[in-house]
């Protein structure tokens, strides 16, 4: 383990069986042959089990924002409880160096019957507290919290949200040298989670390891340092956080042709009275629009306007981020100088320097009026995949929607020492 390391997993594998009766019958029969010195085998795999983790190895630094990353089922909240004590490996080894602070489950360690004061000495006592810590930040805890007019009130009746809320500031008061935290973060509203983050930020600050699983992507993206992309229990991408991510996505979407974004704005909804056909992208392979980062996106397409007049019409090219339906850009072949003069015709349309940040779009081609406030067609290519072109590693740390091609940078002045 390196010095600056405070979690290190080696090798570390965990088994269920997907039988409740067979389990049962194994754990008895495992605490017996172990009872008697016979070594269980942990390696071979029996009738109804499979690998939840299947060596599984990794380092996390002092002071690190780590993310987790996979598809339901791959293992990141057995990987979580294992880290936190909750359950121990199959085999492999975990060596973890410090206070852990876990908030893995909504609600876990609370009592419904109590209220939410009882369970903020409850839970905290779970997490390592003294009876006299809890006292000191029982104000700031609910305070956080922010559920002051709740606190007297039994915890059966706390929504979801509410749940979070409680059990992550409870979490964070603890200080912990290392932070656990699953998807729970989610349930929360808009001004939790950056009450939450703003939080984590604090504990960065401080030196505490911070461990987050998320199936929210640009969340993962903008916190972490690095990112562990778990898929069926095992290490696919050890990487930058955006390297992760992109990973993750692309197998996703090229595997599932029903993962599309399906966010629609008002005036988007084609109403009919013309058509879009033999739509064509020059970068098209197996289905698929794959162009490296800062290559031209080039297609083509027929139409027919019907009975709508071409005066009224532009053509319209829509690119959204598929992860969140964040629209990246929009383009209007008006604004760009191109008046239609007939009802029939062919289209080419070639975008330079979009420079989309790698990862998976989805593309709408629209014939729309001129005011953009009516579309009479629309022609959907649901998986563009902007990928990293193989030559260019430091491209791996562009961040965001889109990189700006023209910036001006220039350094007006250069002081010595502090004005």
């Amino acid at each position: 383990m390196s010095d600056h390391a405070v979690i290190r997993v080696d090798c570390v594998s965990k088994k269920f069986c997907r039988d409740l009766k067979r389990s049962m019958r194994y754990g008895f029969s495992d605490v017996l042959t172990d009872t008697f010195g016979f070594r269980v085998r942990s390696e071979r795999l029996r009738k109804k089990e499979f690998w939840a983790l299947d060596e599984v190895s990794f380092e996390i630094r002092e002071g690190e924002r780590f993310g987790i990353i996979g598809p339901n089922g791959s293992g990141k909240t057995t990987l979580l409880k294992i880290i936190s004590g909750i359950c121990g490996p199959d085999s492999g080894a975990m060596t973890v160096r410090g206070r852990v602070g876990a908030l893995i489950a909504v609600g876990a360690g609370f009592h419904p019957q109590l209220t939410g004061r009882e369970n903020i000495y409850i839970n905290g006592t779970i997490l390592g507290m003294s009876k006299r810590e809890i006292k000191s930040k029982f104000d700031s805890i609910v305070d956080f919290s922010g559920i002051e007019e709740f606190l007297d009130t039994p915890v059966k009746f706390y929504s979801s949200g509410m749940f979070v809320k409680l059990g992550f500031s409870i979490a964070a008061h603890c200080e912990p040298d290392i932070l656990l935290v699953d998807e729970v973060l989610a349930v929360g509203d808009i001004a939790f989670q950056s009450k939450c983050l703003n939080r984590l930020e604090e504990l960065k600050k401080k030196g505490i390891t911070t461990l987050l699983v998320s199936h929210h992507m640009p969340k993962i993206g903008s916190f972490c340092e690095r990112v562990l992309y778990l898929s069926n229990g095992r290490v696919n991408v050890l990487a930058e956080p955006h390297l992760a991510i992109n990973a993750l996505e692309r197998d996703m979407y090229l595997t599932s042709d029903l993962i599309r974004s399906n966010v629609q704005c008002p005036g988007y909804t084609p109403l009919g009275g013309a058509k879009i056909k033999n739509l064509v992208f020059e970068q098209q392979y197996n289905g698929h629009i794959r162009v490296n980062y800062g290559e031209p996106i080039k297609v083509r397409f027929d139409y027919d306007l019907l009975d709508k007049d071409p005066a009224d019409c532009a053509f319209a090219v829509l690119v959204r981020r598929v992860s969140d339906g964040v629209m990246c850009f929009g383009a209007m072949s008006n604004f760009h100088g191109l008046r239609v003069e007939k009802k029939q015709g062919r289209v080419h349309v070639a975008i330079d320097g979009h420079n989309l940040v790698p990862g998976i779009y989805n593309v709408d081609i629209q014939i729309r009026t001129i005011t953009l406030d009516k579309s009479y067609a629309a022609h959907r290519e649901p998986k563009l995949i902007i990928e990293y072109p193989p030559d260019k590693y430091m491209l791996r740390n562009l961040a965001g929607v889109y990189q700006p091609a023209d910036i001006e940078w220039r350094l007006v002045d250069q002081y010595a020492g502090v004005c």
